[in-house]
């Protein structure tokens, strides 16, 4: 069995480094960049002393530097509540889901997207599928 790792610490971001570093040499295109920020709010104490819990990435065509923390200088900032984020962190996104949400009119949650999520690599979903399954 997989060791599940705490969603958003340190271990948990090494682990995405590990996978995003994978994914972009093999699917990265030469002249794409993209970048994002994630952040999460009311994060547990343990995790982030502050409350919040963030880390970031930049893909420069088969390139990627992953970090821990806030960055302002990203293509993409999404900030939400970490509670509210688990179940769709822990969630694989098959063909059907994505399907079924793209269906879906927004509904009330605590997420704020600034930035064109369109110009999102389409492997990023395999890295969030292969995150979903190690995270706990």
């Amino acid at each position: 069995m997989t060791e599940k790792i705490e969603f958003a610490c340190s271990a948990w971001v090494e682990k995405a480094r590990e996978v995003l570093e994978e994914l972009v040499a093999e699917q990265g295109e030469e002249a794409k960049a993209f970048s994002i920020c994630e952040r999460f709010t009311n994060a547990p104490s343990a995790l982030a002393a502050s409350g919040t819990a963030a880390w970031h990435f930049y893909i420069d065509g088969r390139q990627v530097r992953v970090g821990e923390g806030e960055v302002d200088d990203t293509d993409v900032r999404i900030s939400a509540d970490y509670t509210e984020t688990l179940p769709n962190a822990r969630l694989v996104y098959t063909p059907e889901i994505l399907a079924e949400r793209a269906q879906q009119p927004p509904g009330e949650t605590s997420v704020v997207v600034e930035g064109d999520m369109t110009a999102m690599p389409h492997y990023l979903i395999e890295m969030h599928n292969r995150m979903a399954v190690l995270t706990a």
